[in-house]
C-alpha cells in the first residue's frame, strides 16, 4: 500500500470566482457539493490506514462555500489529520464570521491565492459584482493580522502570487501577464509584506524580509518566511492538462507522481490521480463502492505507477498534459519531469523540511 504525501478532497467544484488562469470555465463536470457521509468515510479511510500524509480540502472548487466546511475541518482534527486548505480568500469579506471561525478551527495551514495583488490585475479573477478589489484585499488583510494577533492560533499562512514570467518548461493555461519579470515581482512582495505585517515585526525583522525578497528569483516556486504564521509564495503560471492547446506534441517519456505521491477524490467520489485531473479522465475507482485501499492498489493505479517508474507516460490524458506546442519544448518537459521529481523535488524536500507542500 503506498502511503501518498498528500490526498486532495474536492469538497466542492462550486466557485464563486471564474478565473482566467483556472480551467474553471471550461470544467464540463456537473457541479455539486460532497456528501458529507462520504467525506467522513474518506477521512475515516485516510485516517485509519495512514493513507497520506497530508489532506487538502481542495481539487476544483472554493471549500470555504461547502455548506458544511467547518464541520468537515473539525472531522479532520478529530481524526488528528494534517489539513490543508486552499481558499482564494473572497469569503473574509463576504462572510466575516468565516475569519473568526477558520481561526478558532485550528487548521494546521491555510493559502490564500490572492494570486492577482493589485486591482488592475483583480479584473481577471472574475468576482462576484458584489466583491470591490478594495473589499477582497482588506478581507485577507483582516483575517491573516487577527490570526497573527491570536496567540493560541497555530494556523500557517501562505498568501499566493502568480508568476507569469515566461518558462521555457511550462505551457500556461492561456497567455496573460499578472506579475512577470524579478523588479515587479519584488515590488509587490514588499508591498504586500509591508501591508500585512503593520505593527507586527520590528526593524531587524523588517531588513531580513528585505533580503529575502531581493534574493527572488523569477519564474519558479519560492516562499518567503515573514513569521512563523505567515508566508508569502510564488507559483509560476503553468497549464491544466494542455486542455485548451489546439496544438498539443504529446510526451511519450517522463515522469510524474500522480497515484504514488498524490491522489484525490472528487465530490462525487471519482477518485484520480493527481489535481490536474479536473475532469476525472482518468477514473481509478469510486469511493462510493470501493475502499481507497481497494482503489490504489488495483489496476489502474498500479498499471499508471508502473509506467511512470519505467519513465513511460502511456495514458492520453497523461501524453498530453506533459507534452507542449513544440518539439523541443515537449522534449525539455519530458527530461525536466524527471529532474524535477527523481533529483531537484528529494534534494531540496532535504535541505528544506516542507518544502513544495500544498
Amino acid at each position: 500500500m503506498y502511503r501518498l504525501d498528500r490526498f486532495h478532497i474536492e469538497v466542492t467544484n462550486v466557485c464563486n470566482f471564474k478565473c482566467e488562469f483556472c480551467p474553471d470555465a471550461i470544467m464540463n463536470r456537473r457541479r455539486g457539493h460532497m456528501d458529507l457521509a462520504l467525506l467522513e468515510k474518506a477521512l475515516d479511510q485516510i485516517a485509519a490506514n495512514r493513507i497520506a500524509r497530508i489532506i487538502t480540502f481542495h481539487l476544483m472548487g472554493e471549500p470555504l462555500i461547502y455548506p458544511h466546511i467547518f464541520e468537515a475541518i473539525q472531522m479532520a482534527a478529530d481524526r488528528g489529520l494534517e489539513l490543508h486548505l486552499t481558499t482564494n480568500g473572497s469569503t473574509f469579506h463576504l462572510k466575516p464570521d468565516h475569519i473568526e471561525n477558520l481561526i478558532a478551527s485550528g487548521i494546521p495551514k491555510v493559502t490564500i491565492s490572492l494570486q492577482t495583488p493589485d486591482p488592475v490585475t483583480f479584473i481577471i479573477r472574475g468576482a462576484p459584482p458584489r466583491l470591490k478589489p478594495k473589499d477582497y484585499f482588506d478581507g485577507i488583510t483582516r483575517y491573516v493580522q487577527a490570526n497573527l494577533a491570536d496567540v493560541h492560533s497555530k494556523t500557517r499562512i501562505h498568501i499566493k502570487f502568480l508568476d507569469t514570467t515566461p518558462h521555457p518548461f511550462l505551457v500556461p493555461h492561456k497567455p496573460m501577464t499578472v506579475v512577470a519579470g524579478k523588479a515587479q515581482m519584488q515590488r509587490e512582495l514588499q508591498r504586500w509584506a509591508d501591508r500585512l505585517l503593520v505593527g507586527y515585526v520590528n526593524r531587524s525583522t523588517q531588513d531580513g524580509i528585505q533580503q529575502q525578497i531581493q534574493r527572488y528569483k523569477s519564474g519558479r516556486w519560492q516562499v518567503i518566511e515573514l513569521d512563523p504564521k505567515l508566508a508569502i509564495e510564488t507559483f509560476p503560471l503553468d497549464s491544466w492538462g494542455n486542455v485548451e492547446s489546439d496544438r498539443v506534441i504529446p510526451a511519450t517519456f517522463g515522469y510524474c507522481n500522480g497515484a504514488s505521491q498524490q491522489a484525490g477524490v472528487l465530490y462525487n467520489g471519482a477518485v484520480v490521480p493527481c489535481c490536474k485531473d479536473f475532469e476525472g479522465q482518468i477514473p481509478l475507482g469510486d469511493l462510493n463502492y470501493q475502499s481507497l485501499t481497494e482503489i490504489l492498489n488495483n489496476q489502474p493505479a498500479c498499471s499508471l505507477r508502473n509506467g511512470f517508474n519505467r519513465f513511460k507516460v502511456t495514458h492520453p490524458i497523461c501524453q498530453r498534459c506533459m507534452g507542449a506546442d513544440t518539439a523541443q519544448k515537449t522534449l525539455l518537459r519530458q527530461i525536466g519531469s524527471i529532474v524535477y521529481f527523481k533529483a531537484y523535488s528529494p534534494l531540496m524536500k532535504k535541505l528544506h523540511p516542507g518544502w513544495g507542500e500544498v
